[in-house]
């Protein structure tokens, strides 16, 4: 498994959205930022990791990444792939736990992101059917509203 284990210094690129990758990463050392639209005009920061996995969600679904991920600081991961995937969590049964929390993490997120969404479309609704200062009202509910499924389409 010492093979899997790859260092990134400040600023390298460790994985790039839209690509389809058949490996995670867990993060050992380090921290890193995640991008929506990196190096782009709409580039957004969708947050920041400094435990846990990378890209899991891409692996098990076979997806492709959702956000580009670059190193925040020196980090250090283990590239674990489908053919090394049994024999990781076998050595390491602790970092199963490590993972499924990870992943109901990234469902809690999404659940609070759909009722944050469900709760500004209903802001839109009562705007338009009040007609009370709609431009600003209307404006500011529209860009909450986008705001939260830029993250979440991420």
């Amino acid at each position: 498994m010492s093979d899997n284990i790859l260092k990134f210094n400040k600023g390298d690129k460790i994985c790039k959205q839209g690509e389809y990758e058949v490996w995670f990463y867990e993060l050992l050392k380090g921290s890193v930022t995640v991008y929506k639209d990196y190096g782009l005009d709409s580039e957004v920061e969708l947050g920041k990791v400094d435990k846990g996995f990378i890209g899991e969600m891409g692996f098990l679904n076979s997806m492709p990444r959702i956000g580009t991920v670059i190193a925040a600081e020196e980090t250090e991961v283990a590239k674990i792939d489908e053919k090394t995937f049994n024999e990781y969590f076998v050595s390491h049964p602790d970092k199963i736990l490590g993972l499924l929390r990870c992943l109901s993490g990234r469902l809690k997120e999404a659940d609070v992101n759909e009722s944050e969404a469900i709760g500004t479309i209903e802001d839109l609704v009562s705007a338009y059917d009040s007609k009370a200062t709609v431009s600003t009202k209307l404006k500011d509910a529209m860009k909450k509203f986008s705001d939260i499924f830029k993250s979440r389409n991420a």
